[in-house]
C-alpha cells in the first residue's frame, strides 16, 4: 500500500483550465487555487495572482478562483484598481453547471487582464484556510482525492497545533500542473517540515523540532568499526541569521518582501562561530506572505541550527544501504561513540544527508546527522520480567545490533 501511495503522489496532477467552459478568453488559463489571506497590495496597482477570463460574452466573466472562496476580494487591470461598481462578484458561482467557482462577471470591460487579492479556500465551518498542515489535509482530499486513510491522522493534527503554536500561517497560489509530492515539498518546506509514507501507506506530516511518536527507519546497518567511520561536529551546519525573500507576487513571478534577519539572528552563535548563513545566503519561501510569520520562520531555523549538529560519514562494505537514499532515517551502530546521556550509540537514529556508491571499492558511502534519537524495546506485559527500576518502560534502547 505504501508504494501505491508513493506513486499517486508523483502522478501529474492536471489542474483545471479555462478549456472547460463554453467561450473562454485563453483556453489554456489554468483556474488558480488560492489559499490563505493574500489581501495586502504588495505592488501598487498590481495583483497577487491572474486571473483567467472563462467568458467572453458581453464585457466579460473572470475566474477570481477554481473554488468558493472566503472574500475581500480587490481587482486590477493595466490602469490599476478597479472599482467595484464594473463588477458582480460571486464569491460561491456554479458556474454554466460545471462546480462551485468564484467568479467576476464585468459590466464594463477590463483593460487588458484582471488581476486579484482576496482571501483564499475556507473550510466547512467558514474559517479560512491558512495553517500550512491544513492547507495540505484539504490539498490532499478535496483538491487531490486521497481519502482522508491516506493520511495519518493523530499526527496531521499534531502538526497543525504546533505550526498554530509557531505561528505559520500560509498563503499562495496554485497555478500550474504539479504532482502532489512536489506542491506538498514546496508546501512544508517553507515551514521546515516534511512528509513521508510510513509503513502503512499513510502520509505523514512532520515539522522540524516537533517531532511526535515513532520515526521509521527504512534500514538497521551493522555495527561499524572506527576504520569505517568519520565523525565530527559540523560548523558548516551552524545557522545563526537567516535573510528571507517572502511575499510571492505570482502575477509577476518574484517576490516582493525581504528581511535581513538581523532581528532573529543568535548574537552569542555568532560570536562563537561567526556569522553563519543558510547555503546560498537566503531562504525564499513561496507561501510567506507576512512578515510576522516570516520572522517565525527565522527564529525557528535560527534555535534550530545555531549549534553545530553532528555529523557521522559511514563506509558500508555490507552493500546493506545500497537502496538508501537522502532524507531516509536509517538506524546505525558505532558502539565506540557516546550519546549525549554517555550510552553506547547502539541503534542511533540518522537522517541521511547524502549517500554515495563506490562500485569499484564494493561500498556506500553516507553522512548522517545523528538525531539523537534511537531503536528501542518492546517487553510484553504478561509478567514475565519485574518493574524493579533496572530498565525505562518504552525508551530502553534496544542493544541488538542487527547484522
Amino acid at each position: 500500500m505504501a508504494d501505491l501511495t508513493k506513486d499517486r503522489l508523483n502522478d501529474p496532477f492536471r489542474i483545471p483550465r479555462a478549456s472547460r467552459y463554453a467561450s473562454p478568453g485563453d483556453a489554456g488559463d489554468a483556474l488558480p487555487i488560492v489559499y490563505g489571506d493574500l489581501t495586502a497590495v504588495l505592488s501598487p496597482g498590481r495583483g497577487a495572482y491572474a486571473c483567467p477570463q472563462i467568458d467572453t460574452a458581453g464585457a466579460g466573466t473572470w475566474c477570481v478562483a477554481g473554488h468558493a472562496i472566503h472574500g475581500s476580494v480587490q481587482l486590477f487591470d493595466a490602469d490599476g484598481p478597479i472599482g467595484p461598481g464594473d463588477y458582480t462578484l460571486n464569491p460561491a458561482h456554479d458556474f454554466q453547471g460545471l462546480g462551485v467557482i468564484a467568479t467576476a462577471a464585468f459590466s464594463v470591460a477590463p483593460a487588458r487582464f484582471v488581476e486579484a487579492v482576496c482571501k483564499g479556500k475556507k473550510d466547512a465551518s467558514g474559517a479560512l484556510i491558512e495553517n500550512p498542515i491544513r492547507v495540505l489535509e484539504d490539498l490532499m482530499t478535496e483538491v487531490w482525492g486521497f481519502p482522508s486513510q491516506d493520511l495519518d491522522l493523530r499526527a496531521l493534527s499534531l502538526a497543525a497545533e504546533a505550526a498554530s503554536a509557531l505561528g505559520y500561517k500560509a498563503a499562495g497560489v496554485i497555478q500550474e500542473d504539479h504532482p502532489p509530492a512536489e506542491a506538498l515539498t514546496s508546501l512544508l518546506g517553507d515551514f521546515l517540515g516534511r512528509f513521508e509514507v510510513d509503513p502503512y501507506g499513510r502520509v505523514r506530516v512532520v515539522l522540524a523540532g516537533e517531532e511526535t511518536g515513532g520515526i521509521f527507519p527504512v534500514k538497521a546497518l551493522p555495527s561499524f568499526g572506527a576504520a569505517e567511520v568519520f565523525a565530527e561536529t559540523a560548523r558548516d551546519s551552524v545557522v545563526n541569521q537567516v535573510p528571507l525573500l517572502y511575499g510571492m507576487s505570482f502575477a509577476e513571478g518574484r517576490m516582493k518582501g525581504h528581511d535581513d534577519g538581523a532581528s532573529t539572528r543568535d548574537a552569542a552563535s555568532q560570536a562563537l562561530y561567526g556569522v553563519r548563513l543558510p547555503s546560498g545566503g537566503s531562504l525564499e519561501l513561496e507561501w510567506v506572505r507576512d512578515a510576522a510569520v516570516a520572522r517565525a520562520v527565522q527564529r525557528r531555523v535560527v534555535e534550530r541550527l545555531r549549534e553545530p549538529a553532528r555529523v557521522l560519514t559511514i563506509r558500508d562494505t555490507t552493500l546493506r544501504a545500497l537502496e538508501i537514499e537522502p532524507d531516509d532515517y536509517v538506524a546505525f551502530s558505532v558502539p565506540w561513540l557516546r550519546s549525549a546521556e554517555l550510552d553506547p550509540l547502539v541503534n542511533q537514529i540518522g537522517q541521511v544527508l547524502s549517500a554515495g556508491v563506490d562500485l569499484r571499492e564494493q561500498a556506500v558511502e553516507l553522512r548522517l546527522r545523528d538525531t539523537g534519537r534511537w531503536l528501542t524495546a518492546a517487553r510484553p506485559l504478561d509478567g514475565s520480567w519485574a518493574l524493579g527500576g533496572g530498565s525505562l518502560l518504552g525508551a530502553q534502547r534496544d542493544l541488538t545490533v542487527y547484522a
